[in-house]
């Protein structure tokens, strides 16, 4: 879709909001786990550390078994010792370091020794920690800043000690997010079995606002036109990330080759199963405009375009499948809050008999590029009176249904005008039906040019004439479609062969 989501992230843990001691005991949590420890001292609450905010023992030699008749207890042994220190501090540079490993007593340094700030550290801080520490005869020594505790605090075994000190837990938003895609499948699979996949295209949904409480009464709401708190939608597909609606849906003019497009916004194509029911004369009147004037554009820039919706399968929060008495459709319940309605996302693009045209890089042009053709029909002309080929004649029976192309190199249909009328006679005898063809539109261009146009217009047109066509050779189109008997009949009083109309 063109509208852009936001990723969803942790943000940065906030260790200032802590205290200092508060943050010696998110330190002390966080390495009762680093070594096998026999004992971790609180030393640093008291006041009177000596330098030391935690002070740790690590297991040692385990005591041999004691007799009953012993009189003392054994001696417990206990392993290297640990100096841990915890500095709440904005920054930590060389200074600093130097300052702090001050407090490691020279006559007897510990085994191992432990810096936790919560400060982000640079390569000379550290480098200069490591200098420090190698000095003072200490054996093993670390540098923790900020984003070492961060990572510790992220791991899942330090999720309780991230809950306890900031209030966050990420197992909780695991569970969350599971049941957050629970819901959305269940709601997807839902629609597959609501809607018929054969119906896609034209089955309409009703669409809730989930925080609405005055359904079915509009004048609830003062501003529902501009504001509607539900409303009918066509859906055209089930996407993977929702149920895609159509918005809109017109006649278009799309030019690949300038890279422009136009669009007949006078009749929206879109018809909900309420608006088909109403049968409104006046849409009839307005596409039936449309339509004639986009059915005399050029063929090949013939195009719909249509504007789609996304309603995301998270947003939908109840599916009622059956309705109710008023709209008897599927019901869709959303959050419109979210997204100030229930469409999350829009997506515009344009289709062809043959393709998708996406129109990213195509620039909308103000106004319909191509002069209007005046309703009604030209000169109506009789069976035999416009002599064509035995094959053009052939293909127009054939594809009648379609955009057919008549072609003249030696000005034979040169009265053709657009609007004028073509009768063939019944392709055979068992076919008591004529066709009717009206010229829709006229072109005059080189063989060279069209032939560009398309890969096999070459040989359309030499099927056409009967032999191939020189490049330089001027070529007239007339494209043409058909009309039915009616249509005839209803202008033929007005319009025939003789007054050239």
């Amino acid at each position: 879709m063109a509208k852009s989501s936001v990723t969803k992230t942790l943000g940065p843990i906030h260790f200032e909001d802590l205290d200092p001691h508060r943050f010696e005991d998110l330190v002390r949590q966080l390495v009762y786990d680093f070594r096998d420890w026999q004992t971790i001292e609180a030393t640093g609450r008291t006041g009177d550390d000596a330098g030391f905010d935690i002070r740790a023992f690590e297991r040692g030699v385990s005591p041999l078994g004691v007799d009953a008749e012993d009189e003392e207890p054994p001696i417990v042994q206990f392993g290297n010792l640990w100096m841990i220190q915890a500095k709440r501090e904005k920054s930590l540079g060389p200074a600093r370091i130097r300052e702090i490993v001050k407090d490691i007593p020279s006559d007897s340094p510990p085994y191992g020794y432990l810096l936790a700030a919560s400060a982000n550290i640079s390569k000379r801080t550290h480098d200069v920690f490591h200098s420090e520490l190698r000095a003072r005869g200490v054996s093993e020594y670390y540098l923790w800043g900020k984003g070492e505790l961060e990572d510790l605090l992220l791991q899942p075994k330090n999720d309780r000690v991230l809950f306890a000190f900031f209030g966050i837990s990420l197992a909780s938003r695991r569970r969350s997010r599971a049941t957050e895609i629970r819901q959305v499948i269940s709601t997807k699979n839902k629609l597959l079995r609501t809607l018929d996949e054969n119906d896609l295209g034209h089955v309409s949904i009703l669409v809730r606002d989930a925080n609405d409480t005055e359904y079915p009464y509009k004048r609830a709401y003062h501003d529902f036109k501009a504001r509607p708190h539900w409303k009918e939608y066509v859906v055209a597909e089930l996407h993977p990330r929702g149920v895609i609606v159509k918005l809109a849906e017109h006649f278009a003019y799309v030019d690949r080759s300038s890279k422009t497009f136009a669009c007949d916004t006078t009749c929206n194509l879109v018809l909900t199963a309420s608006q088909l029911e109403s049968h409104d004369p006046a849409w009839h009147d307005s596409r039936s405009v449309a339509e004639h004037r986009w059915e005399h554009i050029p063929a090949r820039m013939q195009a719909r375009f249509h504007r789609n919706g996304l309603i995301r399968y998270e947003d939908i929060l109840v599916v009622d499948e059956k309705g109710d008495n008023l709209h008897r459709l599927p019901h869709l319940f959303v959050d419109f809050a979210r997204n100030g309605g229930p469409v999350a996302g829009t997506s515009e693009f344009a289709t062809t008999i043959a393709d998708h045209v996406y129109l990213d890089d195509f620039e909308e042009l103000p106004r319909w590029p191509i002069a209007t053709v005046k309703p009604g029909f030209g000169t109506i002309y009789p069976a035999g009176t416009i002599r064509l080929s035995e094959t053009q004649q052939r293909a127009l029976h054939r594809h009648h249904d379609r955009v057919q192309t008549l072609y003249d190199i030696d000005g034979q249909l040169a009265s053709l005008k657009p609007r004028d009328v073509l009768t063939l006679p019944p392709a055979s005898s068992r076919d008591n039906e004529s066709l009717f063809l009206e010229i829709t539109h006229v072109e005059s261009l080189s063989a060279a040019d069209y032939f560009a146009q398309a890969p096999d217009n070459a040989w359309r047109l030499e099927q056409a004439v009967g032999h191939p066509v020189a490049a330089g050779t001027i070529v007239t189109l007339y494209e043409t479609r058909m009309r039915y008997s009616f249509e005839i009949e209803r202008q033929s009083s007005d319009y025939s062969a003789d007054d050239g109309l």
